[in-house]
Order: C-alpha cells, then sequence, then structure tokens
C-alpha cells in the first residue's frame, strides 16, 4: 500500500478548497442569475398583468359603448316601430274610411243604375202596351183585350208585362228595355206556367213575343228558334222583326 504523504494530503485539500470554491461561485452565479430571471419574469408577468388589465379595461369600455350603442338603436327601433303602428293604424283608419265611402258610392250608384233600369223598364212597357191598346193586332194576329197579369197559385208563381188575348188565343209578350239573349229562357220557363196560374186559359192557345227598345243579335236569333214574335220601336209605331213567312209556335 502506497504512503500518502502530508504534501500530496494538503494539495488535496488545496485542490478541493479551489473546487468547492468554484461550485460555490457558479452556484451564486447561478442563484443571481435565477434571480435576475425571476425579476425579468417578474416584471414581464407585471407587465402582462397591466397590460392585459389594459385591455380589459379596454374591452370593457368597448362593451360598454356597445351596450350604449346597442341601447340607442334599441330605443330608435323601438321609436320607428311606434310610429310606424301609428301611421299604419292612420292609414288603416283612412282606408276604412275610404272603402266605406266607396261602398257607399257604390251603392248609390247601384240604386241610381237599378232606378235608371226601372225607369227605363217602365218606359218601354208603357210604349208596347199604349201601342198595342191602340191596334189589339200583332202581325196577323188579331185580339179583343189586353192586360197586365199577374198570379200566384200554391209554390207557383208568375207575371206577364202584357197579356193580349180573344175567345181562342193568348198572346205573352215579355218586355225589356233592351232585350238580351239570357232574358229569354226566363220568359220561356214563365210562360210555360201560364196556364198553371190561369186555369180559365186551359184550352186556349198560347203564343209567345219579345218586345224591346233595342234587341241583341242573338236573342232575335234565339227568339225565332223558340218560334216567339219579335217587336221593337220604330219612331212611334211597333215594328215586327220575324221574316214575312214566319209562323209562331204555339206553346204547349
Amino acid at each position: 500500500m502506497e504512503t500518502i504523504t502530508f504534501e500530496q494530503i494538503k494539495e488535496l485539500f488545496l485542490e478541493t478548497r479551489e473546487q468547492m470554491k468554484e461550485t460555490d461561485k457558479k452556484f451564486q452565479e447561478l442563484v443571481l442569475d435565477n434571480d435576475k430571471r425571476s425579476k425579468e419574469t417578474d416584471k414581464k408577468f407585471q407587465e402582462l398583468a397591466l397590460d392585459n388589465d389594459k385591455r380589459s379595461k379596454e374591452t370593457d369600455k368597448k362593451f360598454q359603448e356597445f351596450v350604449l350603442d346597442n341601447d340607442k338603436r334599441s330605443k330608435e327601433t323601438d321609436k320607428k316601430f311606434q310610429e310606424f303602428v301609428l301611421d299604419n293604424d292612420k292609414r288603416s283608419k283612412e282606408t276604412d274610411k275610404e272603402i266605406k265611402e266607396t261602398s257607399r258610392l257604390v251603392k248609390e250608384l247601384t240604386a241610381n243604375m237599378s232606378g235608371i233600369s226601372d225607369s227605363n223598364g217602365k218606359v218601354a212597357e208603357e210604349f208596347f202596351y199604349n201601342a198595342l191598346e191602340n191596334s189589339l193586332q200583332v202581325g196577323k194576329m188579331k185580339f179583343d183585350y189586353i192586360a197586365s197579369l199577374k198570379q200566384k197559385r200554391n209554390n207557383v208563381q208568375g207575371q206577364y208585362d202584357i197579356v193580349l188575348y180573344n175567345q181562342h188565343k193568348v198572346l205573352i209578350i215579355e218586355v225589356k228595355y233592351n232585350f238580351r239573349k239570357k232574358n229569354l229562357q226566363e220568359f220561356y220557363k214563365n210562360i210555360k206556367n201560364f196556364k198553371i196560374l190561369f186555369p180559365e186559359y186551359k184550352q186556349y192557345k198560347i203564343f209567345g213575343a219579345i218586345a224591346g227598345m233595342t234587341i241583341e243579335e242573338d236573342a232575335i236569333s234565339e227568339a225565332n228558334e223558340f218560334g216567339f214574335l219579335i217587336l221593337t220601336q220604330n219612331n212611334q209605331s211597333i215594328q215586327l222583326l220575324n221574316d214575312k213567312e214566319f209562323i209562331p209556335n204555339e206553346i204547349k
């Protein structure tokens, strides 16, 4: 075994002490560096906290501005909506008023038109009645009496503007100021009820005629098909529009 001398121990001690000093130095440097880093970290954290607080305040400010702006817009919207509701209500009332006024005018116009129509109808009836009362003749057919008849029997009723008759035959005349095609069907149904309403004429021959101050072309052609005589105004007299060879049909 090798013997260690005092000098060697001393040298080893000195070397160890130097190493410890170097270690302490490095440790202190490490501590200082770590402390420096810690301070820098604290500084950065504080800066970050301040920056975040600043941003948070800015965000709060922007949010409050947004809330205020939104509240302002909401109030403006409410105001506009209320104005719209009031304006719409006003327009609705004005529209209702206009509708009522229009309805009133339409009723008046309808009443006037109805009155004119009724008046024209009476003028036409009076013209043909007076003319036929004087002559008691339509074409080759001659009569003894003239009348306007209206009757209701059970559920059947009818009104006949002009009725010419003698001991054997009856001529029923439907009068319109302006005779239209649509009037023919109604007249044909009405004339079929004549013998039901007036059974005293059951054995008589029944004929039909239409009369109008003006008559539609379609009404003329269809009246001929029905076998009706067709009368119209010619100045102050009556004109027969059927052909000379026309023979009226007896209504069965």
